[in-house]
């Protein structure tokens, strides 16, 4: 089976700073890849280049059998490639519902938009509660579940989901990868960018870890979780 994302020797320079070096991974349909490591590695850099935020040095980023590699970033969203950045990145002194008609910026099919909206609010129930609430009101865990409704109104097929888990309680985390699952159940394929490794692996079917800009290990997350030095660092022992 061809893959969804094919990412092949990427490299990536913030000036003369090597920030990726030779990174190669791939994403299939239907599954949730993360990319673990440390603060400073790289995961980030890779999420921003494949949706074009950032521009490659080197390497190819193969999309549905499609070079995407020089295409414009508002292109690759209408290719239904999504990012939700870390920070969450909305807009905090418009409302919810704003917030999330601007995730279908690029749409035009209003009955559409309307009917993804209600889906969203479905998914998320408390964004349906507070619907015409100021975004920047809102907890932490409920900004985090509008970056992610956001993303999903722009009817995407890839989502690149950056540290959604930062900052959040645990039982906060908990729900919200509850619900990633289930946006996995309903056709969204999600590269996943943690730092919370244990919680990364637990719902992945393929892993990444990454440091100093290369891709150091990956495998299956029985595989990963089974190295020593993984656990040791990543995984608390």
């Amino acid at each position: 089976m061809i893959p969804l994302l094919k990412v092949k020797n990427l490299s990536v320079k913030y000036g003369v700073i090597p920030a990726l070096q030779d990174i190669s991974i791939e994403v299939k349909t239907g599954q949730i890849v993360s990319l673990i490591g440390a603060n400073g590695a790289g995961k980030t850099t890779t999420l921003k280049t494949i949706m074009g935020i950032l521009k490659p040095v080197n390497g190819s980023i193969v999309y549905r059998d499609e070079d995407i590699t020089r295409m414009p970033t508002p292109q690759r969203v209408r290719k239904e490639i999504c990012l939700v950045p870390e920070g969450r990145g909305i807009f905090n002194r418009l409302t919810v519902r704003e917030n999330l008609f601007l995730g279908a910026y690029h749409r035009s099919d209003e009955q559409e938009i309307n009917s993804d909206l209600e889906k969203s609010y479905s998914l998320f129930p408390r964004l349906k509660e507070r619907e015409n609430q100021i975004a920047g009101t809102l907890s932490g865990g409920e900004q985090q579940m509008l970056a992610i409704g956001r993303g999903l109104m722009s009817r995407p097929k890839l989502m690149l989901l950056d540290e959604p888990s930062l900052g959040l309680a645990p039982l906060v985390v908990r729900e919200l990868y509850e619900l990633i699952q289930e946006i996995l159940k309903q056709g969204v394929t999600i590269l996943l960018v943690e730092q919370n490794a244990t919680m990364a692996i637990r719902v992945s079917n393929y892993v990444y870890l990454i440091e100093t800009g290369n891709v150091k290990l990956e495998g299956i997350p029985k595989e990963i979780e089974s190295l020593e030095d993984v656990r040791k660092v990543y995984l608390g022992g």
